[in-house]
């Protein structure tokens, strides 16, 4: 199957596109580093979006960006450089990823979250709207430190993450919290500043049924790989 660029989107001559990919209006794919505007022998380096792929209206991706299959944006979403993003990975409305970001496999990122530079996120990770990941302890000095988000971990909604935190595999961050120390694995933290209140297998629903570990108990086709055997 074909794919579809809409007419009024720019594709710089750096962009690799895969099969069935389509863009929507007002898209810039391939934007320029910094660099572009200073040095009349600038290079830029190479974009790949993976094969189909969905990026909607008014997204701009930046140069050397690496695209997985089958990712999908909203709308006006903005990929900074040196940005590496795996399959089957979504990324909502306005939201912004700041570059040089490592991104696995069916992440779900929804809108208005800021995804600062250095951040790792593993595979399998929700990330929910209006979190912001932060990397420089002592603004502006411009140390950078890494924030890492592991496996199958979820960080819910309006919640900030401190320079250098590393939310640990299957751990839930409870919506407006303020992370200001790693969080160990399987557990629930929440509040500001975050603090443990259970492991999330001890979560029930309003009926009384387990919950968690969330992909033991995902009823709904999320089209995650274990889903289809």
């Amino acid at each position: 199957m074909q794919g579809k660029i809409d007419a009024s989107a720019i594709i710089y001559p750096n962009v690799i596109i895969k099969n069935n990919v389509h863009i929507g209006s007002y898209c810039v794919i391939g934007e320029p580093a910094a660099g572009y505007y200073t040095d009349d022998n600038y290079v830029a380096k190479p974009v790949i979006i993976g094969e189909n792929s969905i990026i909607r209206s008014h997204t701009v991706i930046y140069e050397n960006v690496t695209i997985g299959a089958s990712f999908q944006t909203g709308h006006h979403v903005t990929i900074r450089e040196e940005t590496s993003i795996g399959s089957h990975c979504s990324v909502g409305t306005l939201s912004d990823l700041q570059g040089r970001i490592k991104i696995g496999n069916y992440v779900r990122i929804h809108s208005n979250v800021n995804i600062n530079q250095l951040t790792m996120i593993d595979d399998y990770v929700w990330i929910y709207p209006r979190v912001v990941t932060t990397n420089d302890k002592y603004p502006p000095m411009g140390n950078l430190i890494a924030t890492h988000i592991c496996k199958f971990a979820q960080v819910c909604a309006g919640s900030v993450l401190l320079p250098g935190i590393t939310i640990g595999e299957d751990s839930l961050v409870g919506a407006g919290s303020v992370v200001t120390k790693d969080v160990p694995p399987g557990v629930v933290v929440f509040g500001n500043p975050a603090k443990e209140k259970c492991l999330i297998a001890d979560i029930k629903d309003d009926g009384g049924n387990y919950t968690y570990p969330w992909r033991d108990y995902l009823t709904q086709d999320r089209g995650y790989p274990w889903q289809n055997k």
